[in-house]
């Protein structure tokens, strides 16, 4: 099969592209041939002032991506063309133009950009209540950037394509039900959502059944990401050591809480290349994810599931689709410091139980998430596009 992949690269490279990539090699691996059209956020950093003027206006519509895009579709020919992030340079225009072509189009909806301009559904510090309203609420909360102008900038380019992402997609990729039925109750056609979580990419090679002695979170250190909730967890059971992997906005003032309050048993290791962070993640009694925000298929506890580490997460988002318990790990409230510390107060006193898991959490994420079963996913979606054409 002959696929296109699309993708808007962020500055920050994030799951979004992990997933890019890894499906990409997924297809290549076994046997199909893939073109890739992709566009780069951090070269606006490069950008003329003109320049990045035309390109807030070309957000909307695109004359450089319709011309190079059917360059590409006229000699590359796809039988589909699988979509996941557009924003802001490649633009929507790549929906009217592969229209125009006749070509199926996939869209995996990594978040809620199409009906909210930080694509988080978070606002102020919670989840956000308004997302059905129509009115401008994103903009007078400055929802994206902390910022009137960009919050604007987002909301009108939701508002002017909305009908363009509703009726000229002919599958989402939708990571957990919970989004879906985000998306239906916004007004999407539930026929076209199909649920399918991300895949697996760590190496099962370094999966083990005797752990160390620590949990993991690996992450943004950001408010939505629940920092503080795990760190105040943390001080209430000095003897379970925690390694935090990640970077962000919190960092100096989580290093300042770990330091007033002698937590002698909490590191922050900062960003880790892929493979080092997947040896702690193999090694770990437990992975934690404490996210305050709608997490949608977080590629850390879909690997650590495949690893064989149990995961304690909030049960926010898409969560209890992966941490099935009690096979795959525990949840607990989003935001509430009592309750995280009682399960890890768990893993403390029940060590051995949650070793003995080990096994059973490997199958769950073998079944679940294993590349191949993936793949598999994939091909019957690009099908069942295609058959609508």
């Amino acid at each position: 099969m002959n696929i296109l992949l699309c993708h808007n690269y962020y500055k920050t490279r994030a799951g979004e592209s992990l997933v890019f990539q890894h499906e990409k090699y997924l297809l290549e691996k076994f046997g199909n041939n893939v073109c890739s059209f992709t566009r780069d956020n951090s070269n606006l950093d490069n950008f003329s002032t003109s320049k990045k003027i035309s390109s807030f206006f070309n957000a909307f519509h695109s004359n450089e991506t319709k011309k190079n895009l059917n360059l590409i579709l006229s000699d590359f020919k796809p039988d589909v063309v699988h979509i996941h992030n557009v924003f802001p340079l490649i633009s929507p225009t790549i929906y009217d133009v592969c229209n125009q072509h006749n070509l199926p189009i996939v869209q995996t909806l990594h978040n809620f950009r199409f009906i909210c301009p930080n694509g988080l559904l978070f606002i102020n510090g919670n989840e956000c209540p308004f997302f059905l309203n129509k009115k401008f609420h994103c903009v007078t909360n400055k929802c994206y950037k902390n910022s009137f102008i960009f919050s604007a900038w987002y909301h009108a380019i939701i508002s002017f394509h909305k009908n363009t992402f509703k009726n000229k997609i002919n599958k989402f990729i939708a990571l957990n039900s919970f989004s879906k039925n985000i998306f239906v109750k916004a007004g999407y056609n539930p026929d076209k959502i199909i649920v399918k979580p991300n895949s697996a990419s760590a190496d099962q090679k370094l999966a083990t059944d005797n752990p160390q002695n620590y949990i993991l979170f690996a992450g943004r250190l950001s408010n939505e990401k629940g920092l503080f909730t795990l760190l105040k967890a943390a001080a209430n059971v000095p003897k379970l050591p925690l390694k935090i992997i990640g970077s962000g906005p919190l960092e100096n003032s989580a290093r300042e809480f770990i330091s007033n309050n002698k937590l002698n048993h909490i590191e922050i290791l900062g960003y880790q290349p892929q493979k080092v962070f997947e040896k702690f993640l193999a090694n770990a009694l437990a992975t934690v994810l404490p996210s305050e925000c709608f997490e949608n298929c977080p590629l850390t506890v879909i690997n650590s599931l495949y690893l064989g580490t149990p995961v304690i997460a909030s049960k926010t988002g898409g969560m209890a689709d992966f941490v099935s318990e009690p096979i795959a790990g525990k949840l607990f409230i989003p935001g509430d410091v009592n309750d995280l510390t009682k399960k890890l107060n768990f893993i403390l006193e029940n060590k051995d139980k949650i070793i003995k898991m080990r096994p059973n959490v490997r199958k769950w994420g073998t079944d679940n998430f294993s590349p191949e079963n993936n793949y598999k996913k994939l091909i019957n979606i690009y099908n069942q596009a295609r058959a609508e054409i």
